[in-house]
């Protein structure tokens, strides 16, 4: 999977480069819209709880990693078999946890019928062309 950066995202690692306060993607939200991303999203269609009343989950251990000789980023989430159940999940996306969150990412699927017998991981890879 590979989510299309959004103008946001573009944006956190401008001021990254110049070392501003704006946190660096940490968490996802995984949703049950299907409209394709555009670089103009702030948010997912239509996020679904993850678990309690969150509707983010931080990345899984070690993550994200960076892959210098491709230029590649990657990100790795799980959703384990307690969490989003009951909906058809169709998007993910990539967040910081600013005050007001920023989406880095985001991409739709095929849908995944979420339920107690399955467990998603996710892995986005993310590009610098």
């Amino acid at each position: 999977m590979s989510g299309l950066i959004t103008s946001a995202g573009k944006n956190q690692m401008l001021y990254r480069l110049i070392g501003t306060s704006k946190t660096v993607p940490s968490v996802f939200k995984v949703g049950t819209g299907t409209t394709a991303p555009t670089a103009a999203d702030t948010d997912l269609e239509t996020a679904v709880v993850i678990s309690g009343v969150s509707y983010t989950k931080a990345f899984a251990s070690g993550y994200p990693t960076v892959t210098e000789s491709s230029k590649t980023l990657t990100t790795r989430c799980v959703l384990a078999s307690t969490e989003a159940n009951a909906n058809t999940l169709t998007e993910f996306g990539i967040f910081n946890t600013d005050g007001t969150p920023l989406m880095f990412s985001r991409d739709t699927y095929t849908g995944i019928v979420k339920n107690a017998y399955i467990q998603v991981i996710y892995e986005s890879v993310e590009e610098m062309v």
